[in-house]
């Protein structure tokens, strides 16, 4: 790791009830802008509810991926809330 990572937060899991936060600090020189600082991932096990979750996010936000079937996932998409913050909602698949 180089020295000046050494003081950073690389990756860091913080439970949120029965929810998983994973975080990190940004890289040294990448540049932060407004509503950017926060990017969740939101991990459901059903369509459906993946459904209600994108569906209350993208009320007054934007759409930056649709939420749809993906090789990985059953349902994935990305939007921005109102607040500026991007969520992915990520679907796990049923093996």
């Amino acid at each position: 790791m180089p020295e000046e990572m050494k003081k950073r937060i690389a990756h860091s899991v913080l439970v949120v009830g029965g929810s998983e936060l994973f975080v990190s600090d940004s890289e040294p020189n990448q540049p932060l802008e407004r509503g950017e600082q926060v990017n969740i991932c939101l991990t459901v096990k059903e369509v459906a509810e993946a459904e209600r979750i994108y569906d209350a996010l993208r009320a007054e936000g934007k759409v930056l991926f649709p939420l749809q079937p993906l090789y990985f996932s059953p349902a994935y998409g990305m939007v921005t809330d109102r607040f500026g913050v991007t969520f992915q909602v990520f679907t796990e698949r049923n093996e």
